[in-house]
């Protein structure tokens, strides 16, 4: 009787306990390393991706971007480029902080995705990083319609080798 009761107590507690609220949801995961709802979003609202015009879901499209990044930084901490200029990393954010409109608006996006200055900040330095290894690996003078056909195949052969777990289901 006594575990009857104690299971038939547990339940209850169970039931009356309040829900846990949803932070964040995982959209994929790559090596391990999860890619988040709110990093999508960040990325969308700073516009490191911008998905072409009459994308369906904006969302799969900068979840897909942020696969590519993934794996692409993967391959580019293995060679270490040059560290960008500091100067290119100030650039960049103050082109963010202007399109925010005011100080107040960049921080309110900053707020919104969860994400600080320093976050914003170490993406920029390796997006400029990705940019620099591309240029030394498929060259910097290359057409660019040859030169993107070629680094989708070198990421589509990355992506073969590596685990990608996606969870995220497009609309």
């Amino acid at each position: 009787m006594q575990t009857w009761l104690s299971r038939i107590v547990l339940l209850l507690t169970l039931a009356a306990a309040p829900s846990a609220d949803v932070i964040d949801r995982i959209m994929a995961v790559v090596s391990g390393q999860p890619i988040t709802l709110s990093e999508v979003n960040a990325a969308l609202l700073f516009r490191f991706v911008e998905p072409p015009a009459g994308t369906r879901d904006p969302l799969a499209y900068g979840m897909e971007r942020l696969i590519e990044r993934s794996l692409v930084l993967t391959e580019v901490d293995r060679f270490q480029p040059p560290e960008p200029a500091t100067e290119e990393i100030a650039v960049r954010i103050q082109q963010i902080e202007a399109r925010a409109g005011s100080p107040e608006g960049f921080e309110k996006a900053l707020a919104v995705t969860g994400s600080s200055r320093e976050q914003l900040r170490r993406h920029i330095r390796d997006d400029l990083r990705i940019a620099t290894y591309l240029n030394q690996r498929f060259g910097a003078n290359r057409e660019t319609a040859e030169r993107a056909a070629v680094t989708a195949a070198w990421i589509a052969e990355i992506r073969r080798r590596a685990d990608v777990i996606v969870q995220y289901q497009a609309r």
